[in-house]
């Protein structure tokens, strides 16, 4: 299944559907978000742009009238305003804070995560019913070039580190974490923790992809794996997760927050706290040996969990 395209559409009421798109420029001395997105609450129905960066630590949420956001078909194109992503390129073109902000890239070859029938996304065999929300991984890692000024501040960008996700659906989970982080010279990690709603009740359930020299290592609670241990304060958790042979310690501290426009039932009025270029660590352990280690101080963080775990 290829959740790059709209899965949710105009017509659904109290909806939502939002693009993930990271750069991440170290050598540029750049490393910015952006979600492109729409709503079909009935009242307050429009389409979006939220875009973060490492400039100066802050967000800013663009607006626009549902009539401005349209798509192209095979292949995939999204439009809104003057903006455009697809899985080739991105165009950015809005006014922040008073600040133009103008952009243009082109990605490289994407890397998507293994799917099978079974297996048609990260969610597993989950995809296949309605869920509240719904999240998809478009590329752990791909390489994009290209230039974008914010303001005065111009920056030329190559071969710098991109990821996409999406999520749609009604609202976001009541209680969940995220953390992504692709700078390292050929590993990507992808992480999500959350409480969601199942057959009239609650349940908890994770997911934690590592794509490292070629190989994939992935821990589902729906596919065979365990959460040994979570622990998580208002701006940081750790997880440690078993499969097997195989244990993983994943460790996550946000840095420089800032307040994201989410959704509930459809509406962009909830926020969550995301940190763009937080600090994380992963520990992967095949018995007793520790096979590999992962650290950066660039990761992208969410932590919105009011239930606390011990």
């Amino acid at each position: 299944m290829d959740a790059f395209g709209l899965m949710v559409g105009l017509e659904k009421k109290d909806a939502f559907e939002g693009w993930f798109s990271k750069v991440d420029a170290k050598e540029a001395g750049i490393l910015f978000s952006v979600i492109w997105g729409y709503t079909t609450h009935e009242k307050t129905k429009h389409a979006f742009i939220q875009f973060t960066s490492s400039l100066d630590h802050d967000t800013a949420y663009i607006s626009y009238p549902i009539e401005e956001m349209w798509v192209e078909e095979n292949p995939f194109v999204l439009h809104i305003g003057n903006n455009v992503l697809s899985k080739e390129k991105m165009v950015l073109d809005f006014v922040m804070d008073g600040k133009n902000v103008k952009g243009s890239f082109r990605f490289g070859e994407l890397s998507p995560i293994r799917t099978s029938f079974l297996k048609p996304g990260i969610m597993g065999w989950l995809t296949h019913f309605p869920n509240e929300c719904n999240h998809g991984i478009i590329s752990m890692n791909h390489e994009v070039s290209g230039n974008i000024a914010v303001g005065e501040d111009s920056f030329f960008i190559s071969g710098a580190k991109g990821y996409m996700e999406k999520d749609w659906g009604i609202s976001f989970p009541e209680n969940y974490v995220w953390a992504q982080a692709n700078d390292f010279e050929d590993s990507s990690i992808a992480f999500s923790y959350a409480t969601v709603p199942m057959l009239g009740k609650s349940a908890k359930g994770f997911f934690l992809v590592l794509h490292h020299e070629g190989k994939e290592y992935r821990f589902s609670s729906i596919e065979g794996s365990f959460m040994l241990d979570f622990k998580v304060r208002e701006d940081a958790f750790v997880a440690v997760i078993q499969k097997g042979r195989y244990k993983v310690v994943l460790k996550a501290k946000q840095l420089n927050p800032v307040a994201l426009a989410s959704p509930d039932h459809g509406e962009m009025r909830a926020k969550i706290k995301e940190s763009l270029d937080g600090r994380m660590a992963l520990l992967l352990f095949k018995g007793k040996e520790k096979i590999m280690e992962l650290q950066t101080e660039r990761g992208s963080i969410d932590v919105d969990f009011g239930e606390k775990a011990d």
